[in-house]
């Protein structure tokens, strides 16, 4: 594949992942998963040496440990290199995920429809994952409108966790934002719930037992 069509798999990847798992720094996981989408065509160059040390899935394993430093960083990376592990097992020749172990390419696909380099089949998966893209995009855009117009989607469209803080925070502010005043007298007995800057409400609650 060529480089150009590695950047996109591994942003609509990120992507997807970022909104399934609620990330935040999306700017910077997407920078972060094009440049390692492009990392094992690179390194392989370096060493004069196509789909070898680069295309290893060491890469992955060794990525994971920036998790601990930044996770979206990391996650991103992990994104980078597998994306274009996957996109390169559907090309003619495969790719080499346990070099130096062993030199034996994965191939996903049967023989007649892999995907060969610079073709108009690679073009194709490109043009294919651009509009995924902007698809993705372009919902984005639409559903952050709507929560910016409708309050209750705007709700909706948080994350669980997200949205059992803001519950917890609004049954606290519930809690604070009333006064209660009961007055006991004989027989009947008048309850007044009073809410901040607003009107009293009386409640009078007749035969009540002592005790009870």
């Amino acid at each position: 594949m060529r480089s150009y069509t590695h950047i996109a798999g591994a942003l609509v990847l990120f992507l997807v992942f970022a909104y399934i798992f609620d990330l935040n720094q999306i700017f910077v996981g997407l920078i972060f998963a094009a440049l390692s989408s492009v990392f094992p065509d690179i390194l392989d160059n370096l060493i004069s040496e196509h789909r070898g040390y680069g295309h290893s899935i060491m890469w992955i394993i060794l990525a994971v440990f920036i998790l601990f430093f930044n996770f979206t960083m990391g996650f991103a990376i992990i994104i980078g290199l597998l994306s274009h592990i996957l996109l390169d097992s559907i090309t003619t020749h495969g790719v080499p995920i346990l070099y130096p172990i062993r030199k034996t390419n994965f191939i996903v696909l049967n023989a007649n429809r892999r995907v060969k380099t610079g073709t108009n089949q690679d073009n194709a998966v490109f043009l294919a994952l651009v509009f995924l893209l902007i698809t993705i995009l372009c919902l984005n855009i639409a559903f952050t409108q709507i929560s910016a117009i409708n309050p209750f989607q705007s709700f909706a469209a948080q994350s669980p966790s997200t949205n059992r803080n803001m519950a917890i925070n609004a049954s606290n502010d519930l809690k604070t934002n009333f006064d209660f005043d009961l007055h006991l007298n004989q027989n009947d007995k008048n309850i007044t719930v009073k809410k901040i800057s607003e009107n009293e409400t009386n409640y009078l609650i007749k035969n009540v037992e002592p005790g009870g």
